[in-house]
């Protein structure tokens, strides 16, 4: 079997394929970009510190319920394709490391607090000074400037400061924190978007530069149609449960078995009268409703609906998303092999390329796998600075 590096610089065929990236990103918003491009062919080499490895390497879920640094789906799912390597960022010479790979790069990307990359010598000032045409992606919570710029925070933080919580709910209830973190989801694909653009630029016209992007003002984004109705007529949306202006029924309703659920929505009144036969029902008041889907089965029920021109769509589950047949027609998970979690199905795109198909081509990398492929074969060290470098601590 070729290994990762080979893969990477002699066999991608992706949309992105050569672009260089020294991926410095952590947790979700920046690594989601990062995947992205290796997942379409770019050589993604994620530099980590030993010391301090990316946070969600400890978060669950884990391999067989068990705990370990390489052994997290979460950060699984977010780093097919590329490539780790592990050095002590908190040491001044790691920049001796460092300085090669910016040279080596196309991109550097990075989702930290301002003034960390700054610390190491790694600000845009700096990358710009080693090699003039690199690109440089900030992804941070609050953004470079503003009086909160250096304040720490999480997704939590960052979708209640979007407004997020406040529309998430029921009226007479607090507001309820939506699963996951909305601006680590929603701010990759702006974050993405721009940097596409900026490289654009740089085919164009030979230069490079800094793209900063506050992962706040990014999920702010989903709130704009409630934004205008505020500055159109004074009134502020906020949490109204389940609850669709120009519905006649919007909501999500219990079906037969442990915590089975099923979306309907009727916005014509033909949907209406065809949701109402299905259930037997004389009209469709919510309580009523989900007292005629507690006895149904849920994709029996969906099924029927669609027949009938009736919006439905089961709750899933994780398990019945490894088994959706949209997703599978769509060959939406690879399948591949981690050399301590084994076979795993990753999310691929939700895209296609016609012409250059994206590849997700090995499993995430435990912690420094490839330091010193990388090292030797892409940044130019031999063995004996591998030797020193462990010596003074450089290096694992």
């Amino acid at each position: 079997m070729k290994d990762a590096l080979t893969q990477v610089t002699t066999e991608a065929s992706g949309i992105f394929a050569g672009l260089k990236v020294a991926d410095f990103t952590w947790a979700a918003a920046g690594p989601i970009v990062t995947k992205q491009l290796a997942d379409n062919g770019a050589t993604v080499i994620k530099v980590e510190s030993f010391k301090h490895p990316d946070s969600i390497r400890l978060g669950g879920p884990f391999i067989d319920d068990k705990p370990g640094i390489n052994r997290s789906g979460f950060f699984a799912d977010f780093h097919s394709s590329k490539l780790g390597i592990s050095v002590d960022m908190s040491n001044p010479a790691a920049i001796e490391i460092i300085r090669p790979l910016i040279e080596w790069a196309d991109v550097v990307a990075e989702s930290f607090r301002p003034g960390v990359m700054k610390k190491w010598g790694l600000d845009y000032a700096s990358l710009k000074a080693i090699n003039p045409r690199i690109v440089m992606l900030s992804s941070s919570l609050y953004g470079s400037e503003g009086p909160w710029a250096r304040h720490p925070g999480y997704g939590a933080q960052g979708q209640a400061l979007a407004g997020i919580h406040g529309m998430t709910g029921w009226p007479d209830r607090p507001p309820a924190m939506p699963k996951g973190a909305y601006s680590d989801s929603v701010s990759p694909r702006y974050a993405l978007s721009a940097l596409v653009a900026a490289l654009i630029h740089r085919e164009k016209t030979g230069e490079g530069q800094h793209v900063e992007l506050s992962q706040i003002e990014a999920t702010a984004q989903l709130l704009a149609p409630e934004l205008l109705v505020y500055q159109v007529t004074g009134e502020e949306m906020t949490r109204a449960g389940d609850a669709k202006p120009g519905s006649v029924l919007h909501g999500v309703f219990p079906c037969q078995g442990e915590e089975r659920w099923i979306a309907l929505e009727a916005v014509t009144e033909a949907q209406a009268r065809a949701l109402q036969a299905i259930l037997g029902l004389d009209g469709l008041d919510t309580s009523t409703v989900a007292g005629a889907t507690a006895t149904r089965d849920a994709f029996a029920l969906m099924a029927e609906c669609r027949a009938a021109g009736v919006p439905a769509g089961v709750a899933n589950k994780a398990s019945d998303l490894l088994e959706d047949e949209v997703l599978n027609a769509h060959h939406h998970f690879w399948p591949l092999d981690h050399a301590e979690m084994g076979r795993l199905n990753y999310n691929g795109p939700a895209y296609r390329f016609e012409k250059t198909p994206s590849a997700l081509r090995f499993a995430s990398p435990r912690l420094g796998e490839h330091t010193e492929a990388v090292m030797t074969r892409v940044l130019g060290f031999g063995a004996g600075d591998i030797a020193r470098f462990k010596a003074e601590g450089l290096l694992q």
